[in-house]
C-alpha cells in the first residue's frame, strides 16, 4: 500500500516537472518574421493618398472578419432576421448586396460584393474601428490642415461598412466617393485592408490620376480625398481567397445644427481639445 502511494507521489511529481518544462518551452516560442506584424512608423503621402502601413493590429482585423461571417451566416445560411428597428415603420438591414447598385446597367460586370454595416450589427467593434480611423485622421489633417480650417465646418465618420469580395467580383466602375448629389458632403474616404491578397490574384485598389495601385495588405489603412481628383476602382479578383475591407467616409457636418453642438449647448457633451497623437493602439 505504501509503495503504491510512493509511486503515485513520484508520478505526480514527474507530471509537475514535465508541465513546468512545457511552460518554459512555450515561453521561448519565437514567431518567424513573416508571422509577426511590424510596428507602424509613419504615414506615406502618395498624391494626397495617406498610406498607413501596419496601422491596425492583425488580431483586430480577424475579429472584424469574424463578425462579418457571423452575420452573413445568420442571414444567408440560417435565414434569420438581421435588421435594426429604427421605429415602428422603418428598419435598417445589416447586410447589403453590392450588385444591386447597378441593376439593369451592367450589374455584376460593374460591381459584385456584399457588405455588413458594422455600426448597426456590432457597435463595440465599430467604435474600435473609429478609434483607429480617428487617430489616422489626426495624422492626415496635420499634413492637410485645410480639412479643419477656420472657415471649414467639422467632419465626422459614422458609417463602418465591412465588405467582402469573392473571387470573380469587385467594384470595377471608375468612381469618386462624392460623385452624386446624395453623397456630396463626403470629404475624405478611409479603408482598412482586413486580409492579405497575393499580387497574382489581383484585387488591388487602382487610382486613375495618381497611376498607383494598392495591393491589399492586412492591417494597412488608407485615406484619400473623396472628390474627382481621386477617381478609383477595385481591380478584378481571381484565385481562391476572398478579400475583406472595412470602409467609410468623413463627411462635412452643418456646423451649427448637429447633435454634437446641440449637446454642448445643453451641457450633455463637453468638447475636448485635440490631443497630440502618440501612435496607434498597441499591437500587443
Amino acid at each position: 500500500m505504501n509503495e503504491d502511494i510512493d509511486k503515485l507521489c513520484t508520478n505526480n511529481a514527474s507530471i509537475n516537472v514535465f508541465d513546468s518544462f512545457l511552460d518554459q518551452q512555450e515561453a521561448k516560442v519565437v514567431l518567424p518574421d513573416e508571422d509577426r506584424q511590424k510596428p507602424f512608423t509613419e504615414m506615406e503621402d502618395i498624391g494626397a493618398i495617406g498610406l498607413f502601413d501596419n496601422f491596425v493590429p492583425w488580431g483586430f482585423c480577424d475579429q472584424v472578419v469574424d463578425s462579418y461571417e457571423f452575420w452573413y451566416n445568420k442571414k444567408h445560411i440560417l435565414g434569420e432576421e438581421t435588421a435594426t428597428n429604427m421605429n415602428d415603420k422603418f428598419k435598417m438591414q445589416h447586410m447589403q448586396d453590392g450588385e444591386q447598385q447597378f441593376q439593369g446597367a451592367g450589374g455584376t460586370l460593374r460591381r459584385k460584393d456584399r457588405a455588413l454595416y458594422l455600426e448597426l450589427a456590432d457597435t463595440n467593434l465599430a467604435c474600435t474601428v473609429n478609434n483607429y480611423i480617428g487617430q489616422a485622421f489626426q495624422i492626415y489633417q496635420t499634413k492637410y490642415p485645410g480639412i479643419l480650417g477656420d472657415s471649414a465646418d467639422p467632419v465626422s465618420s459614422w458609417t463602418c461598412k465591412v465588405q467582402k469580395t469573392d473571387p470573380g467580383g469587385g467594384y470595377h466602375q471608375w468612381h469618386s466617393e462624392n460623385g452624386c448629389y446624395m453623397y456630396r458632403d463626403r470629404v475624405l474616404t478611409w479603408m482598412i485592408y482586413l486580409n492579405d491578397i497575393p499580387y497574382e490574384s489581383g484585387g488591388a485598389t487602382d487610382f486613375f490620376h495618381q497611376k498607383r495601385s494598392f495591393q491589399p495588405k492586412k492591417g494597412s489603412l488608407v485615406l484619400w480625398p473623396a472628390t474627382f481628383t481621386h477617381v478609383h476602382r477595385g481591380s478584378f479578383l481571381t484565385g481562391d481567397r476572398s478579400k475583406y475591407i472595412a470602409t467609410g467616409w468623413f463627411s462635412r457636418e452643418p456646423g451649427q445644427v448637429t447633435n454634437r453642438v446641440i449637446g454642448e449647448k445643453m451641457g450633455k457633451y463637453t468638447p475636448t481639445g485635440r490631443e497630440e497623437f502618440k501612435g496607434p493602439p498597441s499591437l500587443a
